[in-house]
């Protein structure tokens, strides 16, 4: 048997996952406590009031953060 490490973007993970019970995969995931640098960066500009406009959506907001 081998090991993967394979990240997936949020949207689709339920998606793989499906697909991967199908073939027999057996799927151990494994959660972060902390957040990542991406969105560790975002919280020290909003902190900052950096970055602090209107925004459509999520995406966006994080977009403007991280530019």
């Amino acid at each position: 048997m081998e090991t993967f490490s394979i990240s997936v973007p949020d949207k689709k993970s339920s998606l793989v996952k499906q697909l991967l019970k199908e073939l027999g995969v057996v799927i151990n995931t494994e959660s972060a406590k902390s957040p990542n640098k991406t969105t560790r960066t975002s919280m020290a500009k909003t902190s900052k009031g950096e970055g602090l406009t209107k925004s459509s959506s999520h995406e966006d907001l994080m977009l403007k953060l991280n530019s």
